[in-house]
C-alpha cells in the first residue's frame, strides 16, 4: 500500500514540477507558448496512460485512479491554451525550468522504459529520478538510441526517443524519430497531435501543410481530441484566422465543466483570439 501511495505521490510532484518549470522556462514571446503548452500536456497524458495501466493490472484501486486522473487533467488542462500564464525571463529561473520540468519527468519516463516493463508485477528497481542529472538522462537517451539502432524496426521505441528528444528541444531530431513510428502514429490521434507539435517547433514557418495535415488526420480519427483541437487551434490562430480558432477552442470548452479551471483556460484563448478578430476588422 506504501508503494501504491509514493507512486501516486510522485506523478502528482511530477505534475507539479512540470508546470512550475513551465511557468519558470517561458519567455515574452507567444511564439514560445506552443511548445511548453503541448510538451506538458503531453507528459501528463503519459502519466494518465500510466495510471490507467496501474488499473489494469489491479496495482491502484479505481477510487485513487480517479483522485490521481482528476489532478493530472486539471494540470494538462491549465496548459490548454495559450497565453495563460505569466511571462519570465531571468535565467536563473530557465536553469532552474530545465531542472524541475524536464530532467525529472524525463528521466522517471526513460527509466521505465530501459528498466520497467508494463506486464511486470515485480519491476526492476531503478535510480530515484531526484539524484540524477542531466547527462544521466542524456546517457539513458543514448542506450535508447543504442537499442532502436540494433532494432530499428520498434515504432514504439521510436515513438518515446522522438518524445525525449523534444524534452531536450532536438526538434528536427524529434520530427525523424517520429516519422520512423509512422505504423502507429496513423491510427493515434494524440500521436499525431505530437507529431504536427515537433514539426511546427522545428519549422520556422510555425504550423507548416503537413503539420495541419497531421492535425486533421487527428480530429478525423477523433473530433474531440483535446490536444489535437488545442494545436488546430493555434494553427488557425498563427494564420490569422481567428474565427477557426475560436471554433475549435468552442468546441475544446464543450468539454469541460461550466466554471472550472479548465473552462476558464479555453474561455481566455478564445477571448485572445476575439480581440485579434476584431483588432484585424476593418
Amino acid at each position: 500500500m506504501s508503494l501504491l501511495f509514493a507512486g501516486i505521490v510522485s506523478l502528482l510532484c511530477a505534475t507539479v514540477a512540470l508546470w512550475l518549470g513551465r511557468a519558470l522556462w517561458r519567455g515574452p514571446g507567444q511564439g514560445d507558448e506552443i511548445g511548453h503548452h503541448s510538451v506538458n500536456a503531453t507528459v501528463l497524458r503519459d502519466q494518465l496512460a500510466e495510471l490507467e495501466g496501474d488499473v489494469a493490472n489491479r496495482t491502484l484501486s479505481e477510487h485513487d485512479f480517479s483522485v490521481a486522473k482528476q489532478e493530472l487533467q486539471r494540470r494538462a488542462l491549465d496548459e490548454a491554451i495559450p497565453g495563460s500564464a505569466p511571462a519570465t525571463g531571468a535565467h536563473n529561473s530557465r536553469r532552474a525550468a530545465a531542472v524541475v520540468g524536464i530532467v525529472l519527468p524525463v528521466a522517471a519516463l526513460l527509466v521505465y522504459a530501459y528498466l520497467g516493463s508494463p506486464a511486470a508485477t515485480r519491476p526492476a528497481p531503478a535510480p530515484s529520478a531526484a539524484t540524477m542529472t542531466q547527462a544521466d538522462v542524456q546517457k539513458m537517451v543514448e542506450s535508447l538510441e543504442a537499442r532502436l539502432k540494433e532494432n530499428p524496426d520498434d515504432p514504439e521505441g521510436w515513438l518515446m526517443l522522438g518524445r525525449s528528444y523534444r524534452y531536450f528541444g532536438r526538434y528536427a531530431d524529434a520530427a525523424q524519430a517520429f516519422s520512423k513510428a509512422a505504423p502507429i502514429i496513423e491510427a493515434d490521434p494524440l500521436s499525431l497531435a505530437e507529431y504536427a507539435e515537433v514539426i511546427a517547433r522545428s519549422s520556422a514557418s510555425g504550423f507548416t501543410q503537413e503539420a495541419t495535415r497531421l492535425l486533421d488526420r487527428a480530429l478525423t480519427l477523433d473530433p474531440d481530441e483535446p490536444f489535437a483541437l488545442t494545436l488546430a487551434g493555434r494553427a488557425a490562430f498563427e494564420r490569422g484566422e481567428y474565427q477557426a480558432a475560436i471554433g475549435y477552442w468552442q468546441q475544446l470548452l464543450e468539454q469541460f465543466p461550466a466554471g472550472s479551471e479548465a473552462a476558464q483556460a479555453v474561455l481566455n484563448g478564445i477571448d485572445m483570439a476575439r480581440r485579434s478578430a476584431g483588432a484585424a476588422s476593418p
